[in-house]
C-alpha cells in the first residue's frame, strides 16, 4: 500500500470513488474507514517520474488533492482549472529554459566603495549602458539571468574595479569578465568610430590550450554582430601577428603564457596598450610553474589605466596574497564557501585495498547503468593511457583518453569526440581539471587520489555545472588514508570539511583518524605509482623489453659491419 500510496502522489488525478473496490484491495484498513493520508515526507527520486511532487527536482512543485473536491461549487472548480492552466503555462516557460536555475548562494564582498549587483541583464542595460547587441546574444544562447558571480562581478569590472573572484565551478565565471571586457571596449579597433589606439586592448591567460579554446569560443559568441577581432592565441596566429599593420587590429588575445611570452620575447607582439588583463584559473597561474611568465606578461602591459582581474574556483592563501598585491585597490567577491564545490554535487568515498584493486572495482562499476558520459582522473600521463587501454580490452564501450602527452591534434580530435557524445567513458588527467566546461558531464570518479584539496575541487567541478546534478566517486587505498583528513599540510583544508560543507554525509570513522604526522604530509603529491594499471600486464615484460633491445643491438652490428665493408671496397 506505501508503494501504491507513492506512485499515485506523482501529480495524477486518481478517483477513489469510482474505483473504490480496487483501492480496497491494496489497502489493509477497513472499507468505511476513513481513506488513508500520504504523508508529507519527500518522494524518492527513483519514484518521482512526474517532477511533481514535493522534494523533487522538477521545474514547480504540486499539492496532493483530496478526492473530496467533488463537492466544490463551480466558482471553486474554475479558479482550480484556472490556477492549472497558469501552472501548465509556467512549466512550458520553464521547459524553454537551456538549463536549470541555479540555487541562490552566499556571496561576500569585500573592498571599499562595492558597486551594487544587479540581479537582472536589463538592470546592467540600464546603469552601464550595456549595448542591446550584446542582451541580444546573450538571449540567443541560453543566458536568462545572471548568476550570483555574474551579478556582483559583472558592475565590479564595468566601473573599472579591479577584482578578486572566488566561485565555484560552474557558476558562471567566464561571462564575468568577457561581457565587461567587450561592454568597456565600446567598438571594434577596425571601426571608424573607435578611439582605441594601436594595439591589443585586451588580454586573458588560461593555463591549458583546451581552457583558452573554449574561453576564445564563449567570446565569439558575445561578439557576434559586430567585427570585434578576437584571436586565439598560437604558434600560426603569432606569425600573422607578427606585422604590425594586423596586430594594430586586434582587439582580444586569448592565450596560454608560454606562447604569448615567446612572442613578447621576439618582439613580434607589444602589449602596451592593453587595458584588460584577466587570469582566469588564478590559482595555478600564481603557482611557480605559470608566475615567473605572468610577471613578463605583466611587466609589458604599461598602460596607466590596466585593470587587472583574477579568478577561480579555488584560491589558497598564499596565491591570494601574491593576487591581492597584484590588484590596485581591489575587491574580493566570494560566492558560497570558499574552496567548496557546489551542493548539486553528489560525493562519495569508495575503499579499495590497493592500487591493483582499482580496476576491478572500476570495471565492476561500469558494468552497472551509468550515466554516460563519465570522466575519469588518474595522477599521470602513462596511467591514463594504461587504464583506457584495459578499458576497452575489458569491452567497455566507447572509451577516450585525454593528457598533455598527446599531440594537440589528438587532444582537439578527443574533446570534439567528447562535445558530440561520441566518448561515454573519457580518461584523463589534471589537463581536464582545470576550466573544461561540458555540461552533459554527470559523473566524475577520482581513480587515483587527488593530491590537494583544490585538485579534488576542481576534479568533480566538471559536473554538476549550470544547476545541473551530478556525482563523484573517489577510490581511496590504504596508503591514502592518512590524507583524507588532512591534504597538503593546511588544517583547514580537510576532504572530511569539503564533504561536510557540500552537504554530502561523511562517515564517522574518517572523522576520528589521526592527523598525519609531518612527514607524510611532506610526502603527499610524491607518492610513486606503477605506470600500469593492471600488475598482470608486466609478466614477460622485461623478457619482451630485452628481446626487443637485443634485436635493436644486432641491426645495428650489421649496419656497422656494412658499413665498414663499403669503406674497405673504396680502399
Amino acid at each position: 500500500m506505501q508503494a501504491f500510496q507513492l506512485l499515485s502522489r506523482g501529480g495524477v488525478k486518481f478517483d477513489r470513488r469510482r474505483f473504490k473496490t480496487d483501492v480496497q484491495l491494496f489497502s489493509k484498513e477497513p472499507a468505511k474507514s476513513a481513506p488513508a493520508t500520504v504523508d508529507g515526507g519527500a518522494l524518492p527520486p527513483e519514484l518521482d517520474y512526474f517532477k511533481y511532487a514535493p522534494g523533487g527536482s522538477g521545474p514547480g512543485k504540486r499539492k496532493v488533492e483530496d478526492d473530496d473536491g467533488a463537492a466544490k461549487t463551480k466558482a471553486a472548480k474554475k479558479r482550480k482549472v484556472q490556477g492549472v492552466d497558469e501552472e501548465q503555462d509556467n512549466d512550458a516557460d520553464d521547459s524553454t529554459e537551456d538549463a536549470p536555475s541555479q540555487p541562490r548562494q552566499r556571496v561576500v564582498t569585500k573592498g571599499s566603495n562595492a558597486p551594487a549587483p544587479a540581479d537582472t541583464f536589463s538592470v546592467l542595460a540600464e546603469r552601464y549602458q550595456v549595448s542591446s547587441l550584446i542582451l541580444s546574444n546573450l538571449r540567443t544562447y541560453g543566458y536568462n539571468y545572471p548568476t550570483g558571480i555574474q551579478s556582483h562581478g559583472i558592475p565590479i569590472l564595468l566601473e573599472s574595479r579591479d577584482l578578486a573572484a572566488i566561485s565555484p565551478t560552474g557558476t558562471g565565471k567566464t561571462l564575468s569578465y568577457l561581457l565587461p571586457i567587450i561592454s568597456s571596449l565600446v567598438a571594434p579597433a577596425s571601426s571608424a568610430n573607435s578611439n582605441a589606439g594601436a594595439g591589443v586592448r585586451a588580454v586573458v591567460l588560461a593555463p591549458t590550450r583546451e581552457l583558452a579554446h573554449q574561453i576564445h569560443n564563449e567570446c565569439l559568441k558575445l561578439a557576434e554582430g559586430r567585427k570585434w577581432r578576437v584571436v586565439l592565441f598560437s604558434k600560426a596566429t603569432a606569425s600573422t601577428l607578427a606585422e604590425k599593420s594586423v596586430r594594430d587590429k586586434v582587439d582580444i588575445i586569448i592565450s596560454t603564457p608560454l606562447r604569448l611570452v615567446a612572442s613578447l620575447k621576439s618582439g613580434n607582439l607589444e602589449l602596451s596598450n592593453v587595458r584588460h588583463l584577466i587570469l582566469d584559473e588564478a590559482d595555478r597561474m600564481l603557482d611557480a610553474e605559470f608566475f615567473p611568465q605572468f610577471e613578463e606578461i605583466l611587466a609589458a602591459c604599461s598602460h596607466p589605466k590596466l585593470q587587472k582581474a583574477v579568478f577561480s574556483a579555488t584560491l589558497p592563501a598564499n596565491a591570494e596574497k601574491m593576487a591581492m598585491q597584484m590588484l590596485r585597490d581591489p575587491i574580493r567577491v566570494v560566492v558560497g564557501l570558499k574552496d567548496t564545490p557546489l551542493p548539486l554535487i553528489s560525493q562519495s568515498l569508495t575503499y579499495v585495498a590497493d592500487d591493483p584493486s582499482k580496476l576491478p572495482s572500476l570495471l565492476a562499476y561500469l558494468a552497472q547503468p551509468y550515466n554516460p558520459p563519465v570522466l575519469i582522473f588518474t595522477s599521470s600521463q602513462p596511467r591514463a593511457t594504461s587504464l583506457a587501454q584495459e578499458l576497452v580490452l575489458n569491452g567497455v564501450a566507447n572509451v577516450d583518453c585525454l593528457h598533455a602527452g598527446m599531440t594537440q591534434k589528438e587532444r582537439g580530435d578527443a574533446v570534439s569526440r567528447m562535445r558530440r557524445g561520441e566518448s561515454w567513458v573519457m580518461v584523463s588527467t589534471e589537463v581536464m581539471a582545470r576550466g573544461m566546461d561540458f555540461q552533459g558531464i554527470r559523473e566524475i570518479i577520482n581513480y587515483d587520489f587527488p593530491t590537494s584539496v583544490q585538485s579534488y575541487i576542481h576534479r568533480i567541478g566538471r559536473t554538476g555545472r549550470a544547476g545541473r546534478e551530478g556525482k563523484a566517486v573517489t577510490y581511496f587505498t590504504d596508503d591514502d588514508a592518512p590524507y583524507l583528513k588532512a591534504l597538503t599540510g593546511c588544517r583547514t583544508h580537510r576532504i572530511a570539511n569539503v564533504l561536510l560543507q557540500s552537504g554530502s554525509p561523511v562517515p564517522d570513522w574518517m572523522l576520528k583518524l589521526p592527523k598525519p604526522s609531518k612527514l607524510k604530509r611532506r610526502q603527499m603529491g610524491k607518492v610513486k605509482r606503477a605506470e600500469g594499471v593492471n600488475p598482470a600486464r608486466r609478466i614477460g615484460r622485461a623478457d619482451a623489453i630485452k628481446k626487443r633491445d637485443m634485436i635493436a643491438g644486432s641491426k645495428r652490428r650489421v649496419i656497422r659491419e656494412r658499413k665498414k665493408e663499403g669503406e674497405a671496397e673504396e680502399e
